[in-house]
């Protein structure tokens, strides 16, 4: 039976990840594929960890890496990934997932399903193509999510109109080709950007599936100011860096 490995980093996600862990165990069995969750955590204070770990003593199916304090969105998941190519044996797919409530494990099928299938290598769980979109979330996020993706499509190139989603699938080919022990990713809000341009660059075919993005539903936005303007400065790095292959 296919594998699913479900990558969710947490930093005081109390409030929501018990009913995640519970949505993904139905959807495994309604789906008909297993699925595996890890659960990275930045040393969360309000009671995330021991949610997961008897949870995971209940169900059986969960794991939880623990690091020692907030390193950031992207090496969470570059440790996941790594941690289950290196413990989980022979999975056929990863999933990038939030442990907010702002994506629904119901729609895990649609992510998975063309991999398992051979029609995608990587599947980007979309807010701008058909049938999908926002629920909720404030007119501030959204202006800056669209925002991001117009630049990300004018000075990055990737033909994606949701790059900076974070709800994808990614098969275990192009995960081993992408997290080696010597690739390094920016931690913060690029991530999602920049690895979604290293897979396309490994020659992987991307698609993207319709999803609904909810309003978190619990705790605070972790997106910084900072990330907002460090993530344009860096699109505009690689608008630089296309220009100046053309010229030479």
């Amino acid at each position: 039976m296919t594998l699913v490995a479900v990558v969710i980093p947490t930093y005081n996600e109390a409030e929501s990840i018990g009913g995640i862990l519970e949505s993904l165990f139905e959807v495994s069995r309604d789906e008909g594929f297993d699925i595996h969750v890890l659960v990275v955590d930045d040393n969360s204070v309000d009671g995330t960890v021991e949610i997961v770990e008897e949870f995971g003593r209940r169900m059986g199916f969960v794991s939880v890496l623990r690091r020692p304090g907030k390193l950031g969105l992207g090496s969470a998941y570059v440790d996941g990934f790594r941690w289950c190519l290196g413990n989980l044996g022979e999975f056929d797919v990863a999933v990038e997932m939030d442990a907010d409530g702002s994506h629904d494990p119901r729609e895990l099928g649609r992510l998975v399903k063309p991999i398992i299938g051979g029609e995608a290598d990587v599947v980007v769980g979309s807010r701008y193509i058909q049938g999908g979109g926002w629920r909720g979330g404030s007119l501030k996020r959204r202006i800056i999510s669209r925002g991001a993706n117009l630049l990300v499509r004018i000075t990055v190139g990737l033909p994606v109109r949701d790059a900076t989603s974070g709800y994808r699938a990614i098969s275990r080919r192009v995960l081993e080709r992408a997290y080696s022990e010597r690739t390094l990713y920016e931690s913060g809000y690029i991530f999602q950007v920049e690895t979604l341009l290293t897979y396309h660059r490994l020659g992987a075919k991307i698609v993207e599936a319709p999803i609904n993005f909810y309003e978190r539903l619990g705790g605070k936005s972790k997106l910084a100011l900072s990330e907002v303007f460090g993530f344009a400065w860096w699109c505009l790095r690689q608008l630089a860096r296309r220009v100046f292959r053309r010229t030479t």
